[in-house]
């Protein structure tokens, strides 16, 4: 046989295979298909303050900024968690005054979606507090 007949033949081959045979899995005429897509992202959530300690004198002391990122979709909230010495202190968050009292805890901040948020934070010290200690911790909701 020459190359010619062979060319031929192969071609002949061709035309007769179904055009699928070539590409597995795809339907020749299929209109619609559907891909499914799916992915899970963990919880994260973070609260910091940048002083991490201040001098405890009497008046407004400057804690800096308390950054806050959560992308829990139900919202999160800050807490701050602070010595019983501290409790008749107030925070200052943004420029609006949170008492401290003797539970030791409070909500500062508050959202009820995913969020990233910046705060202003100071410490506004009774006379009489020599010592104490505050911290900040974020809950997702």
């Amino acid at each position: 046989m020459n190359i010619r007949r062979w060319a031929l033949v192969l071609a002949g081959l061709g035309a007769a295979m179904p055009a699928a045979a070539f590409e597995p899995g795809v339907a020749i005429g299929a209109s619609r298909f559907t891909i499914g897509i799916e992915g899970y992202v963990p919880v994260i959530c973070r609260a910091n303050v940048d002083a991490t300690s201040v001098a405890p004198e009497p008046g407004v002391a400057q804690l800096g900024t308390l950054r806050e990122f959560c992308n829990s979709p139900g919202g999160y909230r800050v807490m701050a968690d602070y010595s019983p010495s501290l409790a008749s202190a107030k925070l200052l968050v943004d420029g609006r005054e949170v008492s401290l009292d003797e539970a030791g805890t409070t909500v500062i901040s508050q959202s009820d979606e995913a969020a990233i948020d910046n705060h202003a934070l100071a410490l506004d010290i009774p006379e009489g507090v020599s010592d104490g200690t505050i911290s900040f911790r974020i809950e997702a909701l």
